[in-house]
């Protein structure tokens, strides 16, 4: 893949040729232009991209207009022809998704998909987006949460048979990334640092969408409470010192006759950055006093690369005896400073059936909220009941 769209790129070989036909090197047009040495080669290279007023000063030391330039530009797919840190092409019955990754070109492949199907998630996030300059909507940060979570939920139905993990980090977040998906007047806003924020929101709206009414009509409440609500319910529990409310990410509440009762806390990581500071005190004072208090993740790791693979951070189990688990498998399986791990990546290694851990490892997906997550939270529940 080229830094560049195809059509970019069609358009600077079409300028190198108007410079060779007008006879002009480009030292002759660094030196008519008053540019320091190699500016035109990165203009024809597409290493740097020239601006308007360049271009047109260019055509014209050649003699040339814009219809001349224009000349043989392939008509087909213009639509898609603009540089954006996100593009989707159809080979095949695939699509190959492309977007920049610190200094990489990247591509990732999405089987059986359709860029019909792509569109519709990028739009879900854009008309979502737009909302923030409509007349009357003043919680931003609501808005955009809302937009991400909805343009995740809209993947993972389109594409049931693709590795969550891989929409969230290889599509959502890198269209979250493209400023032209957001309204002009945001256009230097600091999209990366945005994410930090608007995507662990938007996250534990993934969650609460998805599960909450399922476990609603079997008697539990899951849900994000605005600071009040949080320190409503804690005050009844059983510690003190290790819930801090801004720390808490979704509540798990069970309906008692017409009261509800809180009896514990999910961690909500798109992956392990920050998890080890957050969250490992505040899980381990809960899991002490008797609360449930499961991680909750996406498990996003990879390394840069132009075929990146998102193998997550979790890495090996335990294997015929020898125990290569990482620090952070050990955190769950040894140590249970989480109830369990609840990952959304295809690529993590689940707790092996009859190995003997603290707590487990699960790999759940968006195919059905009745899985493992709701089962084990509703298991929780039960045993909380009974206590």
């Amino acid at each position: 893949m080229s830094s560049i769209s195809p059509y970019l790129s069609a358009l600077l070989r079409r300028l190198r040729q108007l410079r060779e036909e007008a006879h002009l090197s480009r030292r002759d047009m660094e030196d008519r232009l008053i540019l320091g040495p190699g500016w035109i080669d990165r203009f024809e290279s597409g290493e740097t991209t020239p601006s308007l007023d360049i271009l047109l000063a260019m055509l014209h030391l050649m003699g040339k207009t814009l219809p001349h330039l224009l000349e043989g530009l392939p008509e087909h797919g213009l639509d898609r022809g603009f540089d954006r840190n996100i593009r989707a092409e159809q080979v095949e019955s695939d699509v190959v998704i492309t977007f920049r990754y610190a200094a990489y070109d990247a591509a990732y492949t999405l089987v059986n998909a359709t860029t019909d199907e792509f569109d519709q998630v990028i739009k879900t996030l854009r008309d979502g987006l737009s909302r923030l300059i409509a007349s009357g909507e003043t919680d931003t940060e609501a808005i955009k949460r809302d937009s991400v979570a909805r343009a995740f939920l809209t993947a993972v139905k389109a594409w049931p048979h693709a590795n969550p993990s891989d929409l969230w980090w290889f599509i959502i977040y890198r269209a979250y990334c493209d400023p032209f998906n957001h309204p002009a007047q945001f256009a230097r806003l600091d999209l990366g640092q945005s994410w930090k924020r608007t995507g662990g929101w938007a996250l534990e709206e993934v969650l609460v969408r998805h599960y909450g009414p399922l476990l609603k009509q079997k008697g539990v409440n899951l849900f994000i409470g605005p600071a009040q609500v949080k320190e409503r319910l804690l005050s009844t529990a059983k510690i003190r010192d290790r819930l801090e409310i801004d720390k808490i990410d979704v509540l798990l509440t069970g309906d008692v006759r017409e009261r509800e009762e809180f009896f514990g806390v999910v961690h909500v990581k798109s992956s392990f950055a920050e998890r080890r500071t957050d969250d490992v005190p505040m899980s381990r004072a809960l899991i002490k006093a008797g609360y449930t208090s499961p991680l909750w993740t996406m498990d996003c790791k990879s390394t840069p690369s132009q075929k990146p693979v998102n193998r997550g951070e979790l890495g090996p189990a335990r294997v015929r005896g020898r125990d290569q688990r990482s620090a952070k498998r050990k955190d769950i399986e040894k140590d249970a400073y989480f109830s369990a791990c609840f990952s959304y990546n295809a690529n993590t290694v689940a707790t092996p059936p009859g190995q003997r851990s603290k707590a487990r490892v699960y790999v759940c997906d968006f195919n059905n909220p009745d899985d493992a997550f709701s089962e084990f939270i509703l298991q929780r529940w039960q045993k909380w009941r009974s206590t």
